[in-house]
C-alpha cells in the first residue's frame, strides 16, 4: 500500500517514533505552543490520531516570556520495561552564545495518561534521548553546547553520553563525549540504537535549513569510537532542489512487526516563487534497507521520496477539517500560546459559546488570548461568528492567521473613535512592521447587529478577508494578502514552527473585555 508524504501535514517537527506491539507512536515538538509535545498513534503508518499531550498537567511548564521558537524542543519517545519514556528540552533562550535549557524525563504505563512528575536530567545541551541497553541499563545522549567565544571553537561540541539510574532518578557516572559529528557540522537530534552487535548513532546534521541531513555512524562499543557510514548522508534534500520535500533531516528508525524498516524525519514543502514553507516543518516517512550493516534508503540514493510503500492495508486518509461548536470541551486540534487555556477562555460563562478574554497584543511574549489550529493546506476556508461590543479602538477580537509575534494577519472587530461605530478592520504585522492596510475604508457594523461573521479564504497561500452581519451577504475587504510570508524563510531571526489560524481577543485598556464565539470552521478546499 502506498503512502503519500508528508504523513503529518503542517507544523509537526522533530519527529521521534517507536512501536509497541502493532501500534506506532510518534512524538513531535511544539515550541512556544501550549500544552507541549503531541503524540500521534497509527496502526498502518499512514493514518495518525493525536492520542496524548503528556505535558498538559505538568506544573513546571511555564512558557510565559520565552522567545518565538524557544520552548519545548525535540521530544524523544521510547518504550522499555513496560513503560513509555518521554524526554524533552525546555529552551528559554534561542539567540546568541547561550542556550539556557533544561532537559527532563517523564514516564507512564499508558500513552494517554498517568505521566509522572518530570525528573530534571541536565542543562548541558539539548535534543536528549534515552538508549535502553540489553542489560536494563539506561543512557542519556544529548548535544553538548559550548558557549565560549574562542577562536576555532564550534558551539556544537559533540554528543555526550551518561548513564541514568531510574531508582535514584538521576544521572550517574561520568559524562563522556562519544561523537563529534562529520564535516557537515551541527550534529544534533541524536538517537542511539543497537542491531546485530553494533551500536548506531542516528543524528541530524547541517542545521535546520536547506543543508539539513541525517547521518549514521556505528561502533562495537557504546562509548565509541564511532565510524561514519560510507553511505553518507543517509538522507538529504540539499542536492535535489526540485524535490517537493526539502530540509529533510532530524528523525529516527523503526522496525515493523513484519520486519520492514522505516525512517521518520522532518521536512518542509516550498510554495510560490518565494519558495517559502507556511505549513512549517512537517513529518515524512521513508523506506529503509540494510546493506553491509548500514541503513540506506530503499530506492538506492539519499533523496527523500514523496511516495513510500507500507506493509499494511490502509484506509483513505480523512480530510483535515474542523467544525467546532463550543457546547463541548475543545477538540485536540486546538493549541494556545505559552500559558494554559484556562488563563484566557471560558466555556461556561456563556454556555454554548467560547468566551475569550482580552489579553496582550499579538506581538506579546506573555499573555496572549489566542487559540488556534495548524494550517495543513495552503487552500482552505476559515470562518467564525462572534458577539463583541468593544468600547474603543483599544479592544479587538476576531480571526487571525499567525506565524509568530513578528508575522500575522488579524481580521478584527473593534470601534472607530471618530464615528463611534463598530467596524471590521485588518491589522498586519509584516516581519515586525505593523500596518493598517484599509486606511479608513473599514466595514461598518450596524449597532443592532449582535453577531458578526468573519471569514478568511486561503488560496495558494494567498489570504482574502470578508465579513457578514446576516450570514447571507458577505463583504470582501482589503487586498489579497501574501500568506507565504507566514514562514521561517521570510522572517528575520530563528523560526521553527508553522502557520496557524485561530481566534483571538486583545484589550489594551482595563483587560475587562471579552468576545463570545459561536463556532469555528476550518475546511480545506
Amino acid at each position: 500500500m502506498k503512502v503519500q508524504n508528508p504523513i503529518l501535514k503542517g507544523f509537526h517537527p522533530d519527529p521521534c517514533i517507536c512501536r509497541v506491539g502493532d501500534t506506532f507512536y510518534l512524538a513531535t515538538s511544539t515550541f512556544e505552543w501550549y500544552p507541549g509535545v503531541e503524540i500521534h498513534a497509527s496502526q498502518d503508518l499512514k493514518n495518525w490520531t493525536l492520542v496524548s499531550r503528556p505535558l498538559i498537567d505538568q506544573k513546571h511548564i511555564n512558557l510565559r516570556g520565552i522567545p518565538d521558537s524557544a520552548g519545548i524542543w525535540a521530544p524523544a519517545l521510547s518504550y522499555s520495561d513496560g513503560k513509555f519514556w518521554l524526554i524533552y528540552t525546555i529552551s528559554y533562550q534561542i539567540d546568541g552564545n547561550y542556550k539556557d535549557v533544561k532537559n527532563y524525563v517523564t514516564v507512564s504505563d499508558q500513552i494517554s495518561e498517568g505521566w509522572s512528575d518530570p525528573i530534571f536530567l541536565n542543562s548541558s545541551g539539548f535534543d536528549p534521548s534515552f538508549f535502553h541497553d540489553e542489560d536494563n541499563r539506561k543512557y542519556l545522549v544529548n548535544v553538548c553546547w559550548d558557549y565560549r567565544p574562542l577562536p576555532g571553537k564550534t558551539k556544537f561540541s559533540g554528543l555526550v553520553l551518561q548513564e541514568y539510574d531510574h531508582d535514584k532518578k538521576a544521572l550517574v557516572g561520568k559524562q563522556k563525549v562519544i561523537y563529534k559529528g562529520s564535516s557537515t557540522g551541527g550534529c544534533e537530534g541524536p538517537h542511539l540504537m543497537k542491531k546485530d552487535g553494533w551500536y548506531y548513532i542516528i543524528a541530524a546534521e547541517g542545521g535546520t535549513g536547506r543543508h539539513h541531513s541525517i547521518s549514521v555512524s556505528r561502533s562495537k562499543n557504546l562509548f565509541g569510537p564511532y565510524e561514519f557510514s560510507p553511505f553518507s548522508p543517509l538522507m538529504t534534500s540539499y542536492h535535489y532542489p526540485d524535490n517537493v520535500i526539502q530540509k529533510a533531516g532530524h528523525g529516527n528508525l523503526v522496525q515493523t512487526s513484519t520486519g520492514d524498516w522505516f525512517l521518520v524525519h522532518l521536512c518542509s514543502r516550498y510554495y510560490g516563487v518565494s519558495k517559502s514553507s507556511p505549513l512549517g516543518r512537517e513529518t515524512a516517512l521513508q523506506e529503509l534497507i540494510w546493506e553491509n550493516g548500514w541503513p540506506r534508503l530503499k530506492h538506492g540514493t539519499n533523496e527523500p521520496q514523496m511516495t513510500v510503500n507500507v506493509p499494511y492495508s490502509t484506509t483513505e486518509e480523512p480530510k483535515n477539517e474542523t467544525h467546532a461548536t463550543f457546547d463541548r470541551p475543545l477538540g485536540s486540534e486546538w493549541m494556545t500560546l505559552r500559558t494554559p487555556f484556562d488563563d484566557k477562555l471560558s466555556l461556561s460563562a456563556n454556555p454554548g459559546k467560547l468566551r475569550l478574554y482580552g489579553g496582550d497584543s499579538l506581538s506579546s511574549l506573555f499573555n496572549q488570548s489566542l487559540i488556534a489550529r495548524k494550517w495543513q493546506s495552503v487552500h482552505f476556508l476559515a470562518e467564525t461568528a462572534l458577539s463583541f461590543k468593544p468600547k474603543s479602538y483599544q479592544q479587538l477580537a476576531g480571526l487571525v492567521c499567525y506565524y509568530n509575534t513578528k508575522c500575522w494577519i488579524f481580521l478584527n472587530v473593534t470601534r472607530d473613535e471618530f464615528s463611534s461605530r463598530r467596524i471590521v478592520n485588518i491589522t498586519v504585522n509584516d516581519n515586525g512592521t505593523i500596518t493598517d492596510p484599509l486606511r479608513g475604508l473599514y466595514g461598518y457594523i450596524p449597532e443592532q447587529s449582535d453577531t458578526i461573521i468573519l471569514r478568511m479564504l486561503v488560496k495558494n497561500a494567498r489570504i482574502k478577508c470578508s465579513y457578514s452581519v446576516d450570514g447571507e451577504h458577505f463583504f470582501q475587504i482589503g487586498q489579497w494578502f501574501n500568506g507565504e510570508k507566514l514562514s521561517d524563510q521570510y522572517l528575520s531571526g530563528w523560526a521553527y514552527t508553522g502557520a496557524v489560524v485561530g481566534l483571538t481577543a486583545v484589550d489594551f485598556n482595563l483587560k475587562d473585555s471579552y468576545a463570545d464565539f459561536d463556532y469555528f470552521i476550518y475546511r480545506e478546499n
